[in-house]
């Protein structure tokens, strides 16, 4: 029996995120076993829509076999493989669902600066990010409800809940802060272990309205670089590549660190 709340999704990914057209070529790029349910839904989508499908299934434990024992060759030769085909696609739809977000975590940092320079760097901050319509996600898995501190039935609803909100009214929604935005100079920012002042001034201001990210919500912009002072820190461990960061507190001064 088809999942409502999957449908719901897949449908807000392929014609909201990235608006498949008629003659589209959509990468969709599944990551973990659990994501399969999603990835059918998807691919059931894009051809609905008039586009063509090519799916791809990745998983953390191969791509931590592959890190692990490439050599610098083979790296660049899969960097090359994967880029030649994000060149032919218009679309790009990539579904997390890895179970343990920690595989990567005791990768020799030399191994995973390779596979940056060639894969990441090569495939998708060259070619996927500027050149095709994207959007990611990462999919409930129960590790992240052990995280959560919740059942895995109960994080599931709350996924369910904020991935399939009515993305184009909080777009308009996110309107006047953007116009705000983009009027202010000065921005000060006050909390526990932080006083930090810095300026915007003429600085883009982004509203992240569910195209590339799922979910989404946030509006962003950048300081203008000599302007940042004071100290910041992050109470919220974070865990990027494998790798858990925390208690971390940086202090600027005229936009250095």
């Amino acid at each position: 029996m088809k999942d409502e709340r999957i449908e719901k999704l897949a449908s807000l990914l392929v014609d909201y995120s990235v608006e498949v057209k008629p003659g589209d070529r959509v990468m969709v790029n599944f990551i973990g076993p659990s994501t399969l349910p999603a990835a059918r839904a998807v691919v059931e989508r894009v051809l609905a829509a008039g586009g063509t499908p090519v799916w791809m299934f990745d998983d953390s434990p191969l791509t931590r076999d592959f890190v692990l024992g490439a050599s610098e060759e083979q790296a660049q030769s899969f960097a090359e493989l994967h880029r030649s085909m994000m060149e032919k696609v218009d679309c790009y739809i990539g579904i997390r669902g890895s179970d343990n977000q920690f595989e990567l975590a005791d990768v020799p940092p030399e191994k995973l600066a390779l596979y940056r320079k060639t894969y990441v760097k090569k495939v998708h901050l060259e070619v996927r990010v500027p050149s095709t319509r994207w959007v990611v996600l990462r999919w409930p898995t129960p590790s992240m409800a052990q995280q959560a501190k919740t059942s895995t039935d109960a994080f599931e609803d709350f996924y369910f809940r904020v991935c399939t909100l009515d993305y184009p009214a909080m777009s308009r929604a996110m309107d006047p802060l953007v116009e705000l935005m983009s009027r202010t100079d000065r921005v000060r920012i006050t909390a526990p272990g932080t006083d930090l002042t810095f300026s915007i001034k003429d600085i883009p201001v982004i509203k992240c309205d569910g195209k590339m990210n799922i979910p989404d919500g946030e509006i962003f912009t950048a300081p203008v670089k000599e302007s940042v002072e004071g100290v910041i820190t992050y109470n919220t461990p974070s865990v990027h590549e494998g790798v858990l960061y925390e208690n971390i507190r940086l202090v600027f001064q005229k936009g250095r660190i």
